[in-house]
């Protein structure tokens, strides 16, 4: 909302222009959070459209989760207020991308949960409040990191797996990948579960990180079935089940269960080799009829 009115306000006038209340008004006088209007009695206070603006930043900044000691930091801090020209908004802007670039190798690295903001801000090496001016939280940074940060993981490790030959053994390095090295692609996915009500945007955003690595998957188990390697199944069908199977895997990683990676994808091979021997067999006994 922009207020373009020159003429003097009451505080009346900036109730009903914001709707913010006075005594919210007056709490945000006393805190230093908005400049004093110009007095001319005791009583009689006069505003302007500046107040206007400076009120519904607050407005915005508490809506986008920061707390009202940061938002009065903020308005005492040159960065992160209201930008002054031109010359500044693109420092900041600059600042914002170091932040996230770093953020990517240590989500990227620990996955969310492991992940700290100070792992983040002494990887920029700025303050732990600083961080606060560019991001309300953790979860919000990292919303803006997703793509950047399943990209960091995977690329490269695709690249070596194209050159196996074989799509059997292909099917099993990406597993490993994911059970071994890269257990924050679950993480992503988990945290991602949890932000889609918040969020519609991301439930597209999961989807879409499933069907690009299920494609991968997908043209791994078509090339299968080619070589004779495994029955001629539904491909699409069995490329989601491969990938949400990694997605509950880890759940049986756990120190207790004595379970451990390789332990997992043996099982899943002994799958597909039963229902190819299941195949052979009924093959042979339809041939012998």
């Amino acid at each position: 909302m922009e207020y373009k009115d020159d003429r003097p306000l009451k505080i009346s006038d900036l109730e009903k222009i914001t709707g913010i209340s006075r005594s919210t008004i007056h709490y945000y006088l006393r805190e230093g959070m908005l400049t004093p209007p110009r007095r001319t009695g005791k009583t009689m206070a006069y505003y302007h459209a500046g107040h206007v603006e400076e009120l519904m930043d607050i407005r915005r900044l508490q809506e986008d989760g920061y707390p009202l000691s940061l938002i009065l930091e903020m308005k005492n801090s040159s960065k992160g207020w209201r930008e002054s020209g031109a010359e500044e908004a693109e420092p900041q802007q600059d600042r914002k991308q170091q932040i996230i670039e770093k953020a990517v190798e240590v989500f990227a690295r620990k996955g969310y949960h492991k992940a700290r903001i100070t792992d983040i801000t002494r990887a920029v090496g700025l303050g732990h409040s600083t961080f606060y001016l560019y991001f309300p939280s953790k979860r919000a940074l990292f919303i803006e990191c997703v793509d950047q940060v399943f990209q960091t993981m995977f690329s490269g490790v695709w690249e070596e797996i194209k050159h196996e030959k074989d799509p059997t053994r292909r099917l099993r390095m990406r597993g490993e990948v994911v059970l071994k090295s890269y257990p924050q692609f679950i993480d992503i996915l988990q945290v991602l579960h949890g932000t889609v009500e918040d969020d519609p945007r991301l439930e597209a955003k999961r989807k879409e990180i499933y069907a690009s690595v299920a494609a991968t998957v997908r043209r791994d188990i078509e090339k299968a079935i080619e070589k004779g390697y495994i029955p001629d199944i539904n491909s699409e069908i069995a490329s989601y089940f491969l990938v949400g199977w990694l997605e509950t895997a880890p759940l049986l990683l756990d120190p207790d269960s004595g379970y451990s990676p390789d332990d997992l994808l043996d099982t899943v091979e002994d799958m597909f080799n039963i229902y190819t021997a299941r195949e052979d067999h009924v093959r042979k006994a339809v041939g012998s009829d």
